[in-house]
């Protein structure tokens, strides 16, 4: 008859080997041991730290792995996913105000856009002032301009000539105190700051997302 001892110990001895084949896989161990005599009594349980797994930190994807993501996406998309890919795109890209400013900008509407100008240079001492974040409601009025930066880079809001139906909206603007401000640094001695009248309006691909999600 086989020792009752010797079996255990075999038992163990297995268990250990498919643990290292595959870590984690062994089932929780019976703490318990074998006297001389052959009778089993309970051992003291194995430490945590014994019996634990450590995890393998996830890495993330490569530059790589995600352009060729993309591109499989791109064989397989419809039109219609792909549109909708590229307007929840858009939408999480803007913050609330900028969420306002388009929902002004909605209807048709046209808005004065003033820029100031070192004279006879390029240097700008202000770009995209506009009255459209006041009449939009947006919580920070004095950044309208940065809005109106980001709207136009995404490509929902576009930029047109002055509109002299609008110029009692113009000569308004002009007493914003951020453009008096820009007015005073851009002016060169005697010689005026140059003032450059604009406007603004939802683009096409603007009112193409805007009727999509509302």
């Amino acid at each position: 008859m086989i020792p009752l001892w010797w079996l255990w110990r075999a038992l163990r001895s297995m268990m250990l080997f498919v643990d290292r084949l595959v870590p984690g896989s062994r089932p929780p161990t019976v703490h318990a041991e074998v006297s001389d005599t052959g009778a089993l009594r309970k051992a003291p349980p194995e430490s945590a730290s014994a019996t634990s797994v450590e995890p393998r930190a996830i890495e993330p994807p490569s530059a790589g792995e995600v352009l060729d993501a993309l591109m499989a996406r791109s064989m397989y998309a419809n039109p219609a996913q792909s549109r909708e890919t590229l307007h929840r795109a858009l939408i999480e890209r803007l913050v609330p105000d900028e969420a306002r400013i388009l929902a002004a900008l909605s209807d048709g509407s046209v808005y004065p856009v003033i820029h100031v100008a070192e004279p006879g240079g390029a240097a700008w001492a202000a770009q995209n002032a506009s009255t459209v974040g006041r009449a939009a409601g947006v919580s920070l009025p004095h950044h309208t301009p940065g809005y109106l930066t980001r709207l136009q880079s995404l490509g929902v809001v576009t930029m047109g000539p002055e509109v002299e139906s609008m110029r009692d909206e113009y000569e308004l603007l002009l007493t914003d105190a951020a453009v008096n401000a820009a007015l005073k640094t851009a002016r060169r001695g005697l010689r005026p700051p140059r003032i450059v009248r604009a406007s603004v309006r939802m683009s096409d691909l603007g009112r193409d997302l805007w009727e999509a999600v509302t």
